[in-house]
């Protein structure tokens, strides 16, 4: 989140041109680099469920690093493919260069941020977690500060601008990858080896949550479109409310990939009271910390609003936007614990139903009818939102107490 930020930052002091042609081409890369993503995030906690077997899970290190390596193949070659298409989009004609140029050359940084991913899922199968986040904190200062080197061109470098983000991209990820392999290695003495069962078995396990990531972030660009429409000022509220969101969303988010792998590593273990013990803990951490920031954003929403902005008129429009968006902190947290939850317990498939349902059949049309019918705006929109959060909540709790039921969790 933070070296996107970044990104931002560095264009914006460089052009509303440099702006405006990341932020497109981010919006044509961002789903398709998620979709990857996904494809990564069974590695932990199968491997985990392998250590609660008292499986050697060693020997997948090397597995983990090439499916990444085919997966940032193929979602490079994709977004590539998809660049063509670009100038039948109606963009300004003078973007269009610029959107083509970044979208190739940001395309060659998946495998090294995909390498990353996967040896960091591994490490944290393995509850080693502490070096690869100081990797990524220090990575957001060195990227903004490439990233300045780069577009601007100080010392003996050429000013590059947009490219000069690409580049950026490229070299921090890359080098990301590679810190992580060599502390890696470090831990690891197994031979080089590649076990196809593991990789299919983990795309398998996987593809639900890369389908749920996909189907999420396409329903919150059509939700964009179709503010943008109502007007800029509209659009600008929605983005800095979403901005919030999804800043918030990171910490429930990480209790989540904690949950699946402390789950479903005693589940291997069949040490169904320590599953019990994890499932509430990450529940009630979630729970705990949504709820001091729905307080904060609904007690506080002028003062929230005015970190990003100084326009009264977005202030006081935002304000009802940001109350509501308040009110969605709990369930999102929840629904997120939730599908880490089962995650853990090996489960993936309901998780990707459940998300198309929430925001498919009902996040986006009630969105439409409070927002267009009802003339709500972006307000509107929102309440949508916030609805298919609560859906998505409840489904995903209530297939939980089933499964729970089902082993007899709570027997135990």
């Amino acid at each position: 989140m933070l070296i996107g930020a970044g990104d931002v930052l560095v264009a914006g002091h460089h052009g509303i041109k440099t702006v405006a042609a990341i932020g497109i081409a981010n919006g044509i890369s961002s789903p398709i680099f998620l979709i990857g993503i996904g494809l990564l995030l069974g590695i932990s906690p199968l491997l985990s469920k392998k250590r609660g077997e008292s499986k050697d899970v060693a020997s997948y290190f090397y597995t983990s690093i090439i499916y990444a390596i085919i997966i940032g193949v193929a979602f490079m070659l994709l977004t590539i493919f998809s660049i063509p298409i670009i100038k039948y989009l109606g963009f300004d004609k003078e973007l269009i260069p610029l959107i083509k140029d970044y979208l190739f050359i940001v395309s060659f940084s998946y495998v090294g941020s995909y390498i990353f991913l996967a040896i960091k899922e591994y490490l944290q199968a393995t509850e080693n977690v502490v070096f690869a986040n100081v990797i990524s904190v220090i990575a957001v200062f060195t990227h903004v500060a490439l990233d300045y080197v780069l577009v601007f061109g100080i010392f003996i470098f050429p000013e590059l601008g947009v490219r000069g983000l690409a580049y950026a991209t490229i070299i921090t990820r890359f080098a990301m990858a590679l810190i992580l392999f060599i502390y890696s290695k470090r831990h690891n003495r197994t031979k080089f080896s590649f076990i196809s069962d593991f990789a299919k078995r983990v795309f398998k396990f996987s593809l639900p949550i890369s389908l749920s990531f996909f189907i999420e972030v396409l329903a919150f660009s059509v939700i964009m479109v179709m503010i943008g429409r109502i007007g800029s000022l509209y659009a600008a509220v929605h983005n800095i409310a979403l901005t919030i969101g999804s800043t918030t969303y990171m910490v429930p988010l990480s209790i989540s990939s904690a949950a699946a792998v402390k789950i479903s590593y005693f589940y291997g273990k069949k040490d169904f009271k320590k599953m019990k013990e994890f499932i509430k803990a990450a529940l009630i951490l979630s729970t705990v910390f949504m709820t001091f920031s729905s307080l904060c954003l609904y007690l506080f929403p002028e003062t929230v609003l005015g970190i990003f902005t100084s326009d009264r008129q977005v202030i006081v429009v935002g304000t009802s936007v940001i109350i509501v968006c308040a009110i969605s902190q709990i369930f999102d947290g929840a629904q997120v614990t939730l599908a880490g939850v089962l995650r853990g317990l090996g489960i993936t498939k309901p998780t990707f139903i459940v998300v198309v349902i929430g925001y498919w059949l009902i996040g986006i049309p009630f969105g439409y009818y409070f927002g267009y019918v009802l003339k709500l705006n972006a307000l509107g929109f929102w309440i949508g939102l916030t609805l298919s959060l609560i859906a998505i909540a409840a489904f995903l709790f209530t297939y939980l107490v089933i499964v729970i039921k089902r082993i007899k969790l709570f027997d135990v």
